[in-house]
């Protein structure tokens, strides 16, 4: 594969000290590098807040801008792709085009697609580039997105072994704090689920939930990972499990719990055992899933054996290495130089 110069435009969180480095940005950044391209990082939200004069991005969003067609000029990308870059507008990438006549530009995205806001912002950015990401592969769920036929594609969340470096199935479930945990936000049908859960799991069953889940402050950083390493398994609950999910959807949470080695139960509609073979447990009701959580809970060989599966698969066919090499090949419209074991051709 012939080595690019790429531009990673997103969110590098330095006002937090960085305390997102485990997020999808990030991990494709170490893909990129990995599969032999140059990759420069340009935060959009922090360069606009270290322009503006106050301490707020909105000021500083025109000086954001022009830095960014000037980080592009000197630096001469042959790819620009952008994360959740809600600070770029249309102006700016036409500006782009013209400085480097010829630049492929892409765009990724991880959101649900019934978040009416985000997905219009996704829709208007994809008018100005290439092709765009997004970790749904439902072609009915994509239809409205697309606002140009063939330009938008699936993309697995990545599993990177620098960021997800633990092997939870390796403990017996005694060993560790939780039985099931479940780290998160509590909105829209979350807490009805939780709490479901606490309730209808069987006695001397260890269920813990927390972060902004429960109105406290949410883990970051290094203290997240660890936090997720205590459970032995996790719901990967969907924000509203009355309302199908969208074929092969996840949020990022599917890579750091496989990547670690947990047990994930995963919503059924999503069918994401057709990604992850047998290495994740799905369920389609509230009461199906206790069950399953009681089933694994009382045979914890089984526990082990279904994690380790999800867990070799989710470094081995979603590593962020691989990932990051797909969406090269896709938005570059190379011959894909293997069989990535998802759709990599547009959706939508």
């Amino acid at each position: 594969m012939k080595s690019l110069r790429i531009l990673l435009v997103a969110n590098a969180d330095r006002r937090r000290l960085q305390g997102r480095w485990y997020s999808t940005e990030y991990k494709l950044h170490n893909g990129l590098t990995r599969a032999g391209h140059m990759v420069l990082f340009y935060s959009d939200r922090d360069t606009a807040r270290e322009a503006s004069f106050l301490p707020t991005k909105r000021l500083g969003i025109r000086a954001m801008n022009n830095r960014l067609v000037e980080t592009a000029r000197h630096y001469a990308p042959h790819l620009i792709i952008f994360g959740h870059a809600d600070l770029c507008d249309g102006a700016v990438f036409s500006r782009l085009r013209e400085a480097l006549p010829g630049v492929r530009m892409a765009q990724v995205n991880v959101d649900p697609v019934h978040r009416a806001k985000t997905m219009a912002a996704f829709t208007a950015r994809s008018l100005h580039l290439d092709r765009s990401f997004i970790t749904t592969g439902d072609a009915k769920a994509l239809a409205s997105l697309a606002a140009s036929p063939g330009t938008i594609c699936f993309m697995p969340n990545p599993v990177d072994a620098a960021v997800e470096t633990s092997r939870v199935f390796d403990a017996p479930a005694d060993t560790l704090a939780w039985d099931g945990l479940f780290l998160g936000t509590g909105i829209e049908q979350r807490g009805a689920q939780l709490e479901y859960i606490a309730r209808h799991v069987p006695a001397g069953y260890r269920f813990e939930y927390g972060g902004r889940a429960v109105g406290a402050a949410p883990l970051a950083s290094t203290s997240f990972l660890k936090a997720l390493t205590t459970g032995a398994t996790a719901p990967n609950l969907p924000l509203d499990d009355n309302r199908p999910t969208p074929y092969l959807y996840s949020s990022d949470r599917i890579a750091q719990l496989l990547g670690q080695g947990v047990l994930a139960y995963t919503h059924a509609p999503a069918s994401l055992n057709d990604l992850y073979d047998g290495g994740v447990v799905s369920w389609a009701t509230r009461g199906e899933l206790v069950e399953q959580m009681a089933r694994y809970w009382r045979d914890d060989a089984l526990r082990r054996r279904i994690a380790e599966t999800g867990w070799r698969i989710a470094h081995e066919r979603t590593s962020s290495e691989r990932v990051a090499t797909a969406l090269v090949e896709t938005v570059m419209e190379w011959t894909p130089s293997i069989n990535y074991g998802w759709p990599t051709d547009p959706i939508a």
